[in-house]
C-alpha cells in the first residue's frame, strides 16, 4: 500500500499526486488537495487483491499543511461495491500537529460508521477520505504510509490520576481495591508534594511500596510557552524528584500539562522519558502508535456510566488500551469539571472489575511493548 502511483483520486473535487519532496518512508508520498469546502471531501483509492483485514489495526503516517484546514480523516475499507468500514483517523486533527510526519495507529473502535455488509476477510479497495474544515481553505496533506498491524491478545485498562491530590491515597486507592483492582498511576507534580490536599512523601512510598502503584511525572507549568533551556529545566526538575525518591519506573513516564504539546515539546521531552501522555480521547492501540502522544479515555464530572460501559466494551472486543485518567475523587464535588464523585468513581470501577479486563498502570504496559 506504499506506491503513490498506485492510488486514483475517486472524488470529482481536489487532486492527488505522488510527491517527491517529502516522505516518511521510501522516496515519495501521496500528495492530497482539499477543496476548503468541507461539503466536497477529497477521496483517494486504492485496489488490493482481496487481504484479510478481519484481526488487524491500521498504521498510518500524516503529515498535514495545517491541521486546522481539516475537518476529519476517513479510512474506509470494503469490497467492489460501497459497503465498508468507515474509520475515523484523526478525531483529535490537532495530533496531526502541523508540517511534520505524525504516525497515527487505529483500531476498530475508532469506527465511525458501517455501510452495508462489508467483508473484513476480502478487503479490495481502501479510500483515504480527506474533508476539510468548516470556514476553511484550500490545504494539503501527505499520506507517508499505511499498513497493517495485529491486535494484541487482550484488551487492558489503566487507571490514572493526575496532580497528585490525596484523594488518590484516601479515596481512590481504598474503592479500587473494594472492587479487586489492584493499583494505578499516580502523575505528581514536585513542588506540590507534601502540600494541603496533596499526598506526602510517606503517603507516596506507601502507594509504591505497600500497594504497588506507580508515581510517574507531571507539572504545571504550560510547556508550550517554555523555550528549550526551560523546558528542560521542567523536566530535569521532576525527573530528579522521582529518581531521588526511588520511583526509577514512573520517571521515564510523564503527563503533560493540560495536555498541551509542540514539536519542540516533544522533541526534548525524549531525552528525559519513554513515554508522554497527553489528554487526547481516543481509545489507544496496542502496542502504541507514537509513545509520546499517548492518548486516553479522560473522565471528568460529565462522565456517565453508559460512557464508561461502552469504553469498556470497546476495549474488549478490540482489544485496545482503555486508559482512565482522573483528577480529584471526592465525596462532594467542588464544581471543578475534573472532578469526580466517589460514588461515582466506584460505579466505574465496578464496571472495570465486572468487565474482566486485566488492569495495569503505565510503566507495566510500556514495558511490554
Amino acid at each position: 500500500m506504499q506506491d503513490p502511483n498506485a492510488w486514483v483520486l475517486s472524488s470529482e473535487a481536489g487532486s492527488i499526486r505522488p510527491d517527491t519532496s517529502t516522505y516518511a518512508r521510501g522516496a515519495q508520498s501521496l500528495e492530497i488537495t482539499t477543496t476548503g469546502d468541507f461539503q466536497r471531501p477529497t477521496s483517494a483509492d486504492l485496489a488490493l487483491p482481496g487481504v484479510d483485514m478481519t484481526d488487524c489495526q491500521w498504521d498510518l503516517w500524516l503529515r498535514a499543511e495545517d491541521y486546522r484546514q481539516i475537518g476529519s480523516i476517513l479510512l474506509e475499507l470494503g469490497g467492489d461495491d460501497e459497503n465498508c468500514l468507515r474509520l475515523d483517523v484523526a478525531p483529535d486533527v490537532r495530533t496531526l500537529r502541523s508540517g511534520t510526519w505524525c504516525r497515527v495507529t487505529v483500531n476498530r473502535a475508532a469506527t465511525r460508521s458501517v455501510v452495508g455488509r462489508p467483508s473484513m476477510a476480502r478487503v479490495t479497495r481502501v479510500r483515504l477520505r480527506v474533508v476539510p474544515g468548516l470556514d476553511s481553505t484550500p490545504s494539503r496533506i501527505w499520506l507517508g504510509y499505511l499498513g497493517t498491524l495485529p491486535t494484541a491478545e487482550s484488551g487492558i485498562v489503566s487507571i490514572s490520576f493526575d496532580d497528585g491530590y490525596d484523594s488518590d491515597y484516601n479515596t481512590a486507592r481504598v474503592l479500587m481495591q473494594r472492587h479487586g483492582i489492584p493499583a494505578g498511576t499516580s502523575y505528581v507534580i514536585a513542588d506540590k508534594v507534601g502540600l494541603p490536599g496533596r499526598m506526602s512523601i510517606d503517603q507516596l512510598a506507601e502507594m509504591r511500596d505497600v500497594h504497588g502503584w506507580d508515581i510517574a511525572a507531571h507539572a504545571s507549568t504550560d510547556l508550550t510557552t517554555l523555550d528549550e533551556t526551560a523546558l528542560r529545566g521542567e523536566f530535569e526538575t521532576i525527573r530528579s524528584f522521582l529518581l531521588g525518591h526511588g520511583y526509577r519506573d514512573g520517571a521515564a513516564h510523564f503527563a503533560l500539562p493540560m495536555g498541551r504539546y509542540n514539536d519542540l515539546v516533544l522533541r526534548v521531552a525524549r531525552n528525559y522519558f519513554d513515554s508522554l501522555r497527553t489528554i487526547d480521547v481516543a481509545q489507544e492501540t496496542l502496542a502504541p502508535g507514537d509513545p509520546y502522544r499517548l492518548r486516553v479515555f479522560y473522565c471528568g464530572g460529565y462522565t456517565t456510566e453508559r460512557q464508561v460501559v461502552r469504553a469498556l466494551a470497546q476495549c474488549k472486543e478490540y482489544r485496545c488500551w482503555t486508559h482512565m485518567v482522573f483528577h480529584r475523587i471526592d465525596a462532594v464535588s467542588d464544581g471543578a469539571p475534573e472532578t469526580v464523585t466517589a460514588a461515582n468513581f466506584e460505579r466505574f470501577m465496578k464496571h472495570v472489575a465486572d468487565s474482566g479486563l486485566p488492569v495495569k498502570t503505565v510503566p507495566e504496559i510500556m514495558r511490554s511493548q
